[in-house]
């Protein structure tokens, strides 16, 4: 609670926690399986008691480990538990209203029934773990490619494929009615296209990266216009997109890892989870070599889990990699691991791939790995949420001292400051903000809000006509503002602008 608010959402959680379908249609824009749970769990009323739940959730995985090799009875099996329970990913994520965690302990589940030769439960609990993290369908064919040339194998994928169908088919087929396509959520395409340059996963949340992703006079919806976007990156340069591609490969073995729309190395480090890290390099290290044991493969369960590691790797290549998107394929490692004590045959291949690993880590600056003083930022858009500006611009100032640049800075602190009775300051912050980011409906919102309330009608108009030209979702918010084009408001000293709605709220960020 002293590094981000508990009791608040920030930028993915306040989409998980209250968006249910793309704006004007009946497609799900975001995980269905998470939706589901913030509405069951209450989040966006009581953040602090689903990040409780999510917590409890984040042992679920251990508890199926020990299940499935507890007939060992060795140290070994409560050693990978016990290392499983405290992973400084499930801690971290165990406190985030984010799909990580759920996804692992279905991911965990399902690893569960495969050991014990329950297919078609496994399959149902493999869909239901996609309904939160979509990617993990890239499992399914991994699977199938291990199970070929063995009909006994063939014939538990198709258990397996039968069982993901019963909870996946009845969202895709409400996509499908609805003009979504055959997709589990609608923002797949974005995350594609976000996979495609450098600069886009560089752009931290906020009022720059509102801009990236504005599709203002493209054709079609948000998601065709971002797979249009993707296909001709690609297609303009195959090569340049494969490289990248093993870049952000080899950034989803990196420890912590890229933190994409938060600071995971600075709240690891803040939390003191920094120094459970080693565990998860020995799950990481060890794992990855047993992808390759003809006896794990063999079994059902090691098929399984070797295909959700590679899912992980996958999804890295083709989208992104982010610390907690790895935390959903990260009990995979671990089962692997557990299944029994490194061999002296394997000491070799373990201490290459661990040296490998920790030169990924050490000596691999991933482009946006680390946005510092984005933490910061997170904590003055709540504060300027819930109304204590003067703490915002304490955290913004933090922010810029940590070296964050940007209009987001502006912007924020142009609202703060409007917010705490400097009118004058805080108007030419967002004078600033606009022009360091032209393209951001937020922005220029802010502008005319700030504009009305300081009397200047004509201009508060003209921001207040812009903003809605990149994005006419905010004409109810404007409205008094156009309501009232061409009439002047008196000026009023010191006045206060009607609260804005911080950057978060409306600009695009990603996270499925």
């Amino acid at each position: 609670d002293r590094i981000l608010p508990m009791d608040g959402l920030y930028v993915d959680e306040i989409t998980y926690a209250s968006v249910l379908e793309q704006p004007g249609t009946a497609v799900f824009s975001r995980p269905p399986g998470m939706f589901a749970f913030t509405l069951l769990t209450g989040a966006s009323d009581d953040p602090v008691r689903t990040r409780i739940i999510i917590a409890l959730i984040s042992l679920l995985p251990a508890a199926a480990l020990y299940a499935v090799f507890r007939r060992t009875g060795s140290r070994w099996t409560i050693f990978c538990s016990a290392g499983l329970a405290v992973s400084p990913f499930l801690i971290l994520s165990g406190f985030s209203i984010l799909p990580a965690v759920p996804a692992a302990a279905l991911i965990s589940l399902a690893l569960l029934a495969a050991f014990k030769g329950r297919m078609l439960l496994s399959g149902i609990l493999t869909g239901a773990a996609c309904l939160f993290r979509a990617e993990l369908l890239i499992a399914l064919p991994f699977m199938l490619l291990l199970s070929l040339g063995s009909r006994s194998k063939l014939r538990e994928w198709l258990f397996i494929l039968a069982g993901a169908s019963i909870p996946l088919l009845p969202i895709i087929l409400l996509n499908l009615i609805a003009g979504g396509g055959p997709a589990i959520a609608e923002n797949g395409g974005e995350n594609l296209w976000l996979g495609t340059s450098w600069d886009l996963l560089t752009t931290p949340p906020g009022v720059e990266f509102e801009e990236l992703v504005s599709v203002e006079g493209e054709q079609g919806s948000f998601q065709e216009a971002f797979i249009y976007r993707a296909v001709n990156a690609i297609t303009e340069s195959p090569g340049k997109w494969l490289m990248m591609g093993v870049r952000k490969g080899m950034a989803f073995f990196s420890l912590p890892g890229p933190g994409r729309n938060m600071e995971t190395g600075a709240l690891m480090r803040s939390a003191f989870l920094i120094f459970l890290l080693p565990l998860s390099l020995l799950a990481i290290t060890i794992g990855s070599v047993r992808c390759f044991d003809g006896g794990i493969l063999s079994t059902s369960g090691g098929r399984l889990a070797v295909s959700f590691a590679a899912a992980g790797l996958a999804a890295a290549f083709i989208f992104f990699p982010a610390a907690r998107f790895r935390t959903a394929v990260l009990p995979a490692f671990w089962f692997l691991m557990a299944w029994r004590l490194p061999s002296k045959k394997e000491i070799l291949p373990v201490g290459l791939v661990m040296l490998a690993i920790l030169s990924i880590s050490l000596l691999d600056s991933f482009p946006g790995a680390e946005r510092s003083g984005l933490n910061h930022i997170l904590s003055a858009e709540w504060n300027i949420r819930i109304n204590d500006p003067d703490t915002a611009l304490d955290e913004l100032d933090a922010a810029a001292a940590a070296g964050y640049e940007g209009a987001d800075l502006n912007n924020l602190r142009g609202v703060a400051l409007s917010l705490s009775g400097r009118p004058l300051t805080g108007l030419a912050e967002l004078r600033l903000a606009a022009e360091k980011a032209p393209g951001s409906p937020t922005v220029w919102k802010n502008l005319a809000v700030s504009l009305w309330n300081m009397g200047l009608s004509e201009e508060a108009s003209t921001a207040a006509v812009r903003s809605l030209i990149l994005n006419p979702l905010l004409r109810s918010q404007l409205q008094p503002i156009l309501d009232h084009q061409g009439q002047r408001r008196p000026h009023v000293p010191g006045g206060q602008p009607a609260e804005p709605i911080p950057p978060s709220s409306t600009s695009r960020t990603t996270e499925e």
